[in-house]
Formats: structure tokens, sequence, C-alpha cells
């Protein structure tokens, strides 16, 4: 155990305990974000497709009405940060043109683009030609991309339109969307919490309803984290499904390229299937995304988080209850449902920070304004000094990302190293064992909504999320409604690697069962939607 960073969170505990009640108090609960009033921003992006191929609806409509909830909301959550609405506007002309000349029938519109004429959200580390793609760092002000991520391209060329590109943590790194080119992005369900991390754009703009579907990246947690904080569903996709090409920042690092991974957030779990199947269109792995899936034949898992443990705080009562309901559910239709045979150790955080560290050629976070001055003829300790008095070009949650980047910097000794390592690969073989590939495992995503003033109290609970992409398997965030306070809650459904489906699956039941995303302020009733949505 890191006795000494289990110490100094058995403190940060008590002060959280008293800060977040003080600050509750002093930053009342501010008015909610405007309410959705259109049906179409209930609509799912397959259900949208559809009707847009069979001409029940323009794409003209569905752009313009998104542009419009975009133009909303934003004012309120601060996550869209660059857009490209005149030039979406155009392409969604050309699609209705086509489509009324009769230059696709629907069967090949179908197959080949099955997402046509519906807009989409790109998180702003992933290359948009002709968009932001600074990495949200100040030294990198004004850039724009001069091509497409390759998984950009490929949903363009499945017929999606891009309206804008949204806001992240500085150079992703942090579980706070805040950096000092653009602001912070706020949580839309309460705008004194954040949206979390480093997805946190994306997630806040799918949450308010303004996203038909977005595309993020995770490394340990940043696209299911904001998922949950914003009520939407999110999927970790098994590493190397989905090309990272076109991702700032990255290296060429094999441990980075397997823990980083690009993948789909949405309203509706049936969009994650469709999504994927798009971004995962060159994939050199047979992920049977088309063959349905048979509940009654797979395994399901479940655990309500770590036992409790010195310095790691309690998993709330909500997500217990949520990890029991999810579980239960199955129960009720004969599936094999058990609690995880599985001793799961409670240096759970030491072996997901301890194995993070194994990446070796790390990304270059202090850019200059040259944006290609290593990090090495920086110092971070300096520039968080500096930072702390208001000096510094760079923010203090990605300097303190930074400096433990450091090759010098080090919570562990060899030994116990050695030792989380034999751990991990022990733990991972056990778990893939017992998943095969009938499978699943419920596991909370997250402990709980935080201020962002607060993230530091949060940071052991990224272990939850960080010892998938560490294991290298799928996971899925599944919302399952809000809390008393009108928050979201929900889990996660963990596979074994490249059976992604089965995530997608249980996540879709899970939905039908529990009601999935509830729109914040929502002021259309789902009698007056029914027609327009069938």
């Amino acid at each position: 155990m890191l006795l000494k960073l289990r110490i100094s969170f058995s403190i940060i505990n008590v002060i959280y305990a008293i800060f977040r009640r003080i600050l509750l108090l002093i930053y009342k609960k501010p008015s909610c974000i405007p309410p959705i009033t259109h049906p179409i921003h209930m609509l799912s992006a397959t259900t949208l497709a559809r009707k847009i191929r069979q001409k029940e609806i323009t794409s003209c409509e569905v752009v313009e009405a998104y542009i419009s909830r975009i133009k909303e909301v934003n004012p309120f959550i601060n996550a869209a940060i660059d857009e490209r609405f005149s030039d979406a506007l155009i392409e969604a002309k050309n699609c209705d043109e086509q489509l009324k000349k009769g230059e696709f029938d629907i069967e090949t519109l179908e197959k080949c683009k099955p997402l046509y004429g519906v807009p989409i959200s790109i998180k702003e580390c992933l290359a948009v030609k002709g968009l932001s793609h600074t990495g949200c760092t100040l030294p990198r002000k004004g850039v724009k991309a001069d091509h497409d991520a390759e998984v950009v391209e490929m949903v363009r060329n499945a017929g999606a339109i891009i309206l804008c590109v949204t806001n992240t943590p500085e150079m992703c790194s942090g579980y706070d969307s805040t950096n000092l080119l653009y602001g912070r992005t706020c949580n839309p369900y309460d705008t004194r919490y954040s949206p979390g991390g480093s997805s946190g754009g994306e997630g806040a703009l799918l949450g308010a309803g303004a996203s038909v579907m977005g595309i993020g990246s995770d490394m340990a947690g940043s696209v299911r984290l904001p998922a949950f904080l914003n009520g939407i569903f999110g999927h970790k996709p098994t590493p190397g499904v989905v090309s990272t090409n076109g991702h700032f920042p990255c290296t060429d690092d094999a441990f980075f390229q397997m823990i980083l991974t690009i993948g789909p957030m949405t309203k509706y779990a049936e969009d994650l299937s469709l999504l994927m199947k798009v971004m995962t269109s060159k994939c050199n792995q047979d992920l049977r995304l088309d063959v349905p899936v048979d509940l009654r034949r797979i395994k399901i898992y479940y655990r309500e988080g770590l036992d409790p443990t010195f310095g790691v705080l309690a998993m709330p009562p909500k997500i217990v209850e949520c990890i029991q309901q999810a579980a239960n559910h199955f129960v009720r239709y004969d599936i094999p449902v058990q609690k995880l045979p599985i001793e799961w150790p409670v240096t759970m955080p030491e072996i997901v920070f301890s194995q993070l560290t194994l990446v070796k050629d790390r990304p270059r976070l202090l850019l200059d304004a040259n944006h290609s001055e290593p990090q090495s003829q920086k110092s971070p300790a300096v520039e968080l000094m500096k930072a702390l008095f208001g000096l510094s070009q760079y923010t203090k949650q990605m300097l303190t990302f930074a400096i433990s980047f450091q090759p010098n910097f080090s919570l562990t000794t060899e030994s116990e190293m050695s030792y989380y390592s034999k751990q991990t690969d022990k733990l991972r073989q056990k778990l893939l064992d017992l998943l095969g590939d009938d499978g699943v495992f419920i596991y909370p995503t997250f402990r709980n909504q935080f201020l962002p003033q607060l993230l530091l109290c949060e940071l052991l609970a990224i272990s939850n999320c960080g010892f998938i992409n560490i294991f290298g398997c799928p996971a899925t965030h599944v919302p399952m409604g809000l809390d008393h306070d009108g928050m979201p809650v929900g889990v996660q459904v963990i596979a074994a690697p490249y059976q992604d489906r089965l995530c997608l699956a249980v996540a879709k039941e899970l939905e039908m069962a529990f009601g999935g995303w509830v729109p914040p302020s929502v002021s259309i009733s789902d009698k007056v939607s029914k027609d327009f949505c069938k």
C-alpha cells in the first residue's frame, strides 16, 4: 500500500466532508438550463437517420434544430468551443437535394451511409479540419486542424454532419473540463457541478440534449466519467478496434496506445451500436456487432465497488442501489447472476496509479508559443508554484498531472511496482477467465457528482474506471435515472476484450428497464412526442 498516499487522502476526506457542505451553502443552486421543447431533440440518432432516409424529416430540419439548441444552452454550460454551423447547413441541404433527386436508395444509405444527414459533435482533441485543435492549451491558441482524424473521416464518410468541437481539460490532462483558453464547462443538471473530463464538453452537450451523438476519448475513464456525471451512455471500446490517429496529445508508446481508446457517447443505447459499427469499419477483428445477443445465455457478475478501506471514500448508497437493481433485473429473467467470485483487492487505487506510470514515451504537455517546447525544458513544479499566484500559462490541474509524469517522480519503490504489476497480471487473468465470451461484470463507474473546487478529493475514485483501461477490456456506462437531488446516477458494464457487443446489449436492456437518459429541465412529455418518435 502507498501509505503516504492513503494518509494524505484520509486527511483530504475530512476536509472534503466539511468544505463540500460549505460550498453548497455558499453557491446556491442556479437556474436550470432552458428546457427541451422540440421533439427532434428527444429522438435517437438511429431514428433520425431512418426518418431522413425515408424523407419523413429533412436533414436541414434536424441540423437547424440542433444548432438552435447549442446556441440556447451553450451560454449556460460552455461545452461547444468552435463550430461550423454554416458549412453544416450547406451539407444538410445537399443531403436533402440528393434524396430528392433519388441519387441514393434507402437500402444503400442504410448499408453504406448509416449516419446520412445526422449531426454529430466531436471532442476537441480529435482533429476536425478547419476547427480548433489546440489541446485546449493557451500556447496553441488559434491552431486549427488541417485534416480530419481517421475516426472523424469515417463518420463523415458514413454521412454524418459535424456541427462543433467540444471542450476538454488542458491537454486532456484532468477530470474537470476547464482550461485557460476556453474556460470551464458546467454540468447541465446543476451548473455548480463538474461535467467531468476529459470528454466533459461532449458529455455536457449531450446531457443537455444539444447533440445527437458524439465522440470522445478514454485513457482512465475519460468517456465513462463524463457519461456518468451528465446522465448519458458512453462506451470505451476494446483497445485497437478504433483508430487513434489524429488524437492530440498522443505518442507512439505501445502502452499508451493500449490504454487510450476512442469511443462513442450518446443519449440512447441503440446509438452506441450504430456509431460503433461506423467507427470500427476498418477494424481487423470481427466484433460481431450485427449478431444479436441472447441475454438468456450470458452470465452476470456484479460488485458494489471497493471494500471500505483506509483513505478511500465509501461508495454512496445510491450507487450501491443502482448496482443491485441492475443485477436483480436479470435475476427476474432466470439469467445467472452472482457476486463477483474473485477476491477484489483493496489496493485497486495503487494498482491503477502505479500501472499508469508505465507509459515511457509520454506526451509533451508543457508546450510553448512555438508549439514544440519539450516539458523537460520547463519545470512543472516551478510552473505549478507560479500557477498558484496566477502567473502561469498552464492550469494547476494539468501541471499536477505533468508532475506525476516526470521520469524521476514515483510514489512507489521498485519492489512495490513489481508487486502491483504482479497483482495486475493475476487479477486481469482471473477476470478474463471468468468472463470468457459470455460474461459481463456490473460495477460502479464513479462515486459521486463533484464540485470543481473539490476535484482532488474524488481522485482515488478514478480507479473504478482506470483498471478497465489497464486490463484492456471494453466497458459501457449506463445511466439509470436521477437521484433525489436531480443528478444522474448509473453503472458500467464490463466484458472481456472484443466482446463489446455484450456491453452494448446489456446497456440496451438496462435502458429499457430503468429509463436511461433523463433530460435536465425537460418540458416535453413522452405523450407529446410519442407519435413523432415512431
